[in-house]
């Protein structure tokens, strides 16, 4: 426990900036044809007719615009912390403009966007790079970032427990079942085994359960990342929810901190873009 809390974590900040900068640019590119259905009152009964939100529909155009700039500034680390900032409320007005494409991973990431906005990300891969001491708000906020990702893990298992279907084992079935290609699958043959496809529905609740004991502890910490990645990533092979599942897995890399990810980080790369960035 004393490892886990005391240890630094200032370089995958830097890295997580960049990537989830590129999922949101290229959601907010995939949203623009469909601006036509979603700001239409007519169309979507979701979108408000009243107030800021009925203003930026009207002129999605220059919303879609400014949020892209934005974007592309705070990827290459212009503005530091006020562009993070106005990538926060962005998203979240994007949130609100979309709604019938919300997914989970668009509330995970609307908390996260949040207490990131307070972070120093802009020590690595920036055009505008800090110096100096690591400052404790910044610390903080990656920690509230790190106890963030457990309370959904947690919630998640507290949900999974207390619902009929995970505890009549059928949950699993219902999920992949639901899918057209579902009988094509190559999951088809374990999941349409009753015996298989309860002990995967139980096995995934365990997993979720144990999730934060396993992170936390240094053992086990790789297993546990590495486990919920397969897990996502069959997620996303086989349900399509791209933007869902690549959010959740960009949030694993505020677990690990800067030892362990000078070990992951080939040598080249982390001579070229982050050692020269750290002594300049």
């Amino acid at each position: 426990m004393k490892e886990f809390c005391s240890t630094d974590r200032t370089i995958y900040p830097s890295v997580f900036r960049i990537l989830i900068g590129l999922v949101l640019l290229v959601d907010l590119i995939s949203t623009v044809p469909s601006a036509g259905i979603l700001f239409n009152s007519g169309l979507n009964s979701l979108l408000s007719e009243s107030g800021l939100i009925k203003f930026l529909a009207a002129n999605s155009s220059v919303f879609f615009s400014v949020y892209g700039l934005i974007l592309i500034a705070f990827i290459l680390g212009f503005g530091r912390n006020f562009t993070a900032f106005l990538v926060f409320c962005f998203h979240f007005f994007m949130m609100e403009l979309t709604q019938p494409l919300l997914t989970w991973g668009d509330i995970i990431l609307k908390f996260s966007l949040l207490y990131f906005a307070f972070a120093d990300s802009f020590r690595y891969l920036s055009l505008q790079k800090t110096k100096g001491k690591y400052h404790y708000v910044s610390k903080l906020a990656v920690c509230s970032i790190v106890l963030h990702i457990f309370l959904v893990y947690l919630n998640n298992a507290y949900f999974k427990m207390t619902d009929k279907d995970w505890q009549q084992g059928i949950a699993v079935f219902y999920s992949f079942s639901q899918y057209p290609s579902f009988e094509s699958s190559i999951w088809y043959p374990l999941i349409s085994n009753e015996y298989l496809s309860k002990s995967i529905n139980y096995f995934i609740i365990l997993q979720q359960l144990s999730f934060v004991p396993f992170v936390i502890w240094k053992k086990t910490r790789y297993f546990a990342i590495l486990l919920s990645l397969i897990i996502h990533f069959t997620m996303m092979y086989e349900f399509g929810l791209w933007k869902f599942e690549i959010i959740v897995m960009l949030h694993y890399g505020f677990l690990l901190n800067d030892k362990e990810w000078m070990r992951i980080i080939p040598a080249k790369i982390w001579a070229n873009w982050f050692s020269l960035s750290k002594s300049s």
